[in-house]
């Protein structure tokens, strides 16, 4: 799958109205997000796989609406800093999956607010939000699945956690589970607080400096857990080490 750059004026993908991005997606298919120029961006996956990775250093507050008829979406969002975001997924078909990896570096208040229906039965969610705050940053991350009657064999996943590298006391997670049929999985899970002092003594104990040692754990909470390629992989830390450490 080639990747598309969204953005890019050569591509033809996606159809703009107003402040909206329309984006069909019908085939497999990969796409890169550098710049936020639109208000809300919204994709339809019909039978089909797609990829997104989101970079985002923008200031302006994002709508990100997903729409499964059937097929299985990676939905990856790294924020610098980023205003608030907002995502909404609709899992409107048997067999629609969704994979979020949502992750966030914040040195100022910063809310994301995701929502995800199991519209229809065999369907299953993922939601995997890590987060770390410096200086006057602060994380609320709510995370919202609904499971309605008649919507068997679905699988809903939460996980959220949040590295807290200042004294700020402000960071929260909110899951919400609101499952109406007995016949599905469900679990979730939160965690705020700091790296495990373990981990970050056995790296020290292998010859890394602290700072490098906790460089090493944040690439990994934040990259390490992107589903992107390699060299996307790479790119991003030098990115992360370079500007925002």
């Amino acid at each position: 799958m080639n990747r598309i750059l969204i953005g890019n004026s050569n591509n033809k993908i996606g159809v703009i109205k107003q402040d909206t991005i329309i984006i069909d997606i019908k085939e497999n298919t990969n796409i890169l997000i550098k710049d936020i120029l639109f208000k809300k961006y919204l994709f339809n996956v019909y039978d089909a796989k797609l990829n997104v990775l989101i970079v985002n250093e923008n200031k302006r507050d994002v709508n990100y609406e997903i729409n499964i008829y059937k097929g299985n979406v990676s939905f990856n969002n790294l924020s610098y800093n980023s205003s608030d975001v907002k995502l909404d997924i609709n899992l409107n078909k048997e067999n629609s999956n969704i994979l979020v990896y949502n992750s966030v570096i914040s040195k100022k208040k910063q809310k994301y607010e995701i929502s995800i229906n199991h519209n229809k039965k065999l369907t299953n969610s993922n939601i995997y939000n890590n987060g770390v705050t410096k200086e006057d940053g602060s994380i609320l991350f709510n995370v919202s699945s609904f499971v309605p009657k008649k919507s068997k064999d679905c699988v809903v996943n939460q996980n959220s956690k949040i590295i807290t590298l200042n004294d700020t006391n402000d960071n929260e997670i909110n899951p919400i589970l609101l499952i109406d049929e007995f016949e599905c999985e469900a679990k979730h899970a939160a965690f705020i607080g700091n790296f495990n002092q373990n981990e970050l003594f056995y790296l020290m104990s292998r010859g890394l400096s602290k700072q490098d040692a906790m460089n090493l754990l944040i690439n990994g909470l934040l990259i390490g857990t992107l589903d992107v390629c390699f060299n996307e992989k790479e790119n991003l830390k030098k990115k992360l080490n370079d500007d925002w450490r």
